[in-house]
C-alpha cells in the first residue's frame, strides 16, 4: 500500500521555548546561544527561541532580549517568539524598530476550552480574541511578516474533560477572519487517536487547503505523537513543532528551587510533558526519503550535549542509540 505523503516537511524546533519553559532550572544565555546555533548548523531554518512573557511568571527567559539581539542574523533562518499580552506584542515591536530580527509571533493562544483558558490566559475566549485582534495589528505594523494564533485542546482538556470538535473549526473560522496568517493546531495532552487526526484535519484542509497556513503541534505524553505527525501528514499537513529530547511542557512553577506562578499547579504526574523529540522524527522523515534539509546525525550530539546542560536523560530513542547512528 502506498502512503500518501508529501515530498517536503518544515520541521520547526521549539526546544528553546516550549522546551526550556518547562524547565525548574534557569539555563544560561550562553547555552541556549549554544543550542541555537547548533540547531542552525544541522540545518534548522525554523527556530522558536523564547518567550517575551512577564518575568514574574516565565523567568526562564529573563534574558530573551539579549538572546534575540546575539542570535545569528541569517536571512535563511526564521526566529519565532512567543508574545501573548498587549505589552508583550509592544515590546517585540520595538525589538523590531531597534533592527532585531523577528519574524514570527505566536499570539493568541485560545484553547477551545474555556477553563483551560481561564487558567492559562486568565481570560474569557471572548477577551482573547479581542486581545488577539488589537495583538495582531500591532505586529504587523511593526513589519512582522508572520503572526500566528494557537488552538488549543482540540481534542480533549486535562481540566474540563472533553470539548466538542466543531469549537475548534469555530475558532479556526474566526481567527483566520481576525487577521491570523496562520494557526498552529494543537493536543496538548497527547490524548489524540490517528482516526481522530486523520479526520480533523480532512476538515481543516478542505475549509482551508493551503498546507503552508496550518502547522501541528503534540505533546508527546502518552507516546503517540509521531503516529499522530504521521497520520496529519498522510491528511496533508507539512509543518511540525519537535523539542531535542521531546523536553517541553507547562510552564514550571519553581525556578532554582524557588516557588513562582508559572500557570499554577501542573497538569500531569507524567515525567514527560514535552513533544515529539526531534531527533526521532527528523530520522523517520529523513529516512522515509521526504525532504527536511536537516542532517539527523548532528541531532544526536545536540542531544547529548543537552542532556548534560539539564543534568539528566531525555527522552529521544535515536539520541539514546549513538553507537548505532553516530559515525566518527
Amino acid at each position: 500500500m502506498k502512503l500518501n505523503l508529501p515530498k517536503k516537511l518544515q520541521i520547526i524546533d521549539v526546544t528553546l521555548r516550549d522546551g526550556l519553559q518547562n524547565e525548574e532550572r534557569y539555563i544560561p544565555l550562553e547555552a541556549k546561544l549554544y543550542i541555537a546555533d547548533k540547531l542552525i548548523q544541522a540545518g534548522f531554518k525554523k527556530i522558536e527561541v523564547g518567550s517575551l512573557s512577564h518575568i514574574k511568571y516565565v523567568p526562564q527567559f529573563k534574558d530573551i532580549d539579549e538572546l534575540l539581539k546575539r542570535l545569528p542574523p541569517r536571512d535563511d533562518v526564521e526566529y519565532t517568539v512567543l508574545a501573548l499580552t498587549k505589552k508583550a506584542c509592544e515590546r517585540a515591536a520595538d525589538l523590531v524598530n531597534q533592527g532585531v530580527k523577528i519574524d514570527r509571533v505566536l499570539t493568541g493562544q485560545i484553547a477551545t476550552s474555556e477553563a483551560y483558558a481561564l487558567k492559562n490566559m486568565r481570560r474569557t475566549h471572548d477577551e482573547l480574541f479581542k486581545e488577539a485582534e488589537i495583538n495582531i495589528k500591532i505586529l504587523h505594523d511593526a513589519g512582522i511578516k508572520k503572526v500566528f494564533g494557537n488552538i488549543g485542546t482540540i481534542f480533549g482538556c486535562p481540566i474540563q474533560g472533553s470539548v466538542p470538535i466543531e469549537k475548534a473549526y469555530e475558532f479556526m473560522d474566526r481567527m483566520f477572519s481576525i487577521g491570523f496568517d496562520e494557526i498552529e493546531h494543537s493536543d496538548p495532552d497527547g490524548k489524540a487517536t490517528p482516526i481522530e487526526i486523520m479526520e480533523y484535519f480532512q476538515t481543516v484542509l478542505s475549509k482551508y487547503p493551503d498546507p503552508s497556513l496550518h502547522s501541528f503541534h503534540i505533546h508527546d505524553i502518552r507516546g503517540t505523537g509521531i503516529a499522530g505527525y504521521l497520520t496529519a501528514m498522510q491528511a496533508g499537513i507539512t509543518t511540525f513543532d519537535v523539542s531535542i529530547g521531546g523536553i517541553g511542557g507547562q510552564v514550571a512553577n519553581f525556578m532554582d528551587g524557588v516557588p513562582v506562578p508559572g500557570s499554577g499547579d501542573y497538569y500531569f504526574d507524567s515525567r514527560r510533558t514535552g513533544l515529539v523529540s526531534t531527533e526521532d522524527f527528523t530520522t523517520m522523515v529523513n529516512e522515509m526519503n521526504i525532504e527536511t534539509g536537516i542532517d539527523h546525525q548532528q541531532l544526536y550530539r545536540l542531544g547529548m550535549t543537552l542532556e548534560k546542560i539539564l543534568g539528566r536523560p531525555l527522552y529521544s530513542f535515536t539520541s539514546s542509540t549513538t553507537n548505532t547512528y553516530i559515525q566518527g
